[in-house]
């Protein structure tokens, strides 16, 4: 069986999927995307097509939108084109029914070195727990959510600069050379797939909407992971004379000093300090209440009382 005889349909929703569809579609057929609807957003209402959408029109690649994975139409499209795999890459649950149409099952490709950090977010989850080492884990998908047997995996370093930005463009890079590989072998019987060793398992849960709010009593490394986690979307944030203000970038300023968490420090042209519960971050990215991301010495211009100032 050549490569391009092999049917593939390929879910996925968001720009991390990106690098992995388009590898897909260099090495095997892919004879579908599914993705969810174009969503109305904005004061405009404008229709945003997902990013999956986006780059299979733009490589002509079939497209079938679904919000409702049992709707016995959209069942019959699957049905119809006889797969031979689905790859799955940042996308939902699929229900147990569908797991059973292609021939030889579906490839799902998750963001950890499972078992750890099995969930919704673990790119975050590391990056919040101040992991040196994450990876990337290709498995066949079982009913229960990241439990399916291992196919291959890969290591990835998370540097002092990494935030959820840079490392999710790296694993979904990694990933993308990784889903190719696991098919190639999976399909050729080169690749043996094994059970995930339960007693290692380690949860990473949806992040919640509390969870972007940065609590100035916590200490500066926290904080500073908090920051990265959430950067460049959607931001943690904290307050300042009332109004909300989210940090994009930061760096580590381990200083001792006797001044309340949240106070400002060291205004200069294009940074200022703030003090945390242990140490303090030097903050240099921001976004003040419905405007734009700023550098910070565009804020500080905006702010002439800052040197004064307490966050919190």
């Amino acid at each position: 069986m050549s490569n391009k005889s092999i049917k593939i349909i390929f879910f996925g929703n968001t720009e991390f999927s990106n690098p992995v569809l388009l590898k897909c579609n260099e090495s095997y057929n892919v004879a579908s995307v599914v993705t969810n609807p174009s969503k109305k957003m904005g004061r405009g209402q404008k229709l945003f097509d997902t990013p999956v959408k986006i780059l299979s029109n733009d490589h002509n690649l079939k497209v079938i939108e679904c919000d409702n994975l049992l709707d016995k139409e959209f069942v019959k499209k699957l049905e119809d084109i006889k797969p031979d795999l689905f790859v799955v890459v940042a996308y939902k649950i699929l229900p147990k029914s569908l797991l059973s149409i292609p021939k030889f099952g579906a490839i799902n490709l998750h963001s950890s070195l499972l078992p750890k950090y099995r969930g919704a977010a673990p790119i975050q989850r590391a990056i919040l727990n101040h992991e040196k080492i994450t990876g990337i884990s290709t498995f066949l998908i079982e009913p229960k959510v990241d439990t399916g047997k291992i196919l291959e995996q890969a290591e990835c370093d998370i540097n002092e600069y990494d935030n959820y930005g840079s490392l999710s463009e790296k694993l979904s890079n990694i990933g993308a050379d990784l889903v190719v590989s696991s098919i190639e072998k999976y399909l050729n019987d080169k690749i043996e797939p094994y059970l995930q060793n339960e007693s290692l398992v380690t949860l990473a849960p949806k992040i919640l909407k509390e969870e972007f709010l940065i609590d100035l009593n916590k200490s500066a490394s926290d904080i500073h992971a908090q920051i990265k986690a959430f950067s460049p979307y959607p931001g943690a944030y904290t307050f300042l004379n009332g109004k909300r203000i989210k940090f994009f970038q930061s760096e580590l300023i381990n200083n001792q000093h006797s001044k309340e968490p949240g106070c400002v420090n060291n205004v200069i042209g294009d940074s200022f300090d703030i003090t945390c519960g242990i140490g303090s971050l030097r903050v240099s990215k921001v976004q003040i209440e419905g405007k734009k991301i700023m550098l910070v010495k565009d804020f500080i211009l905006g702010m002439p009382t800052l040197k004064n100032s307490r966050f919190g």
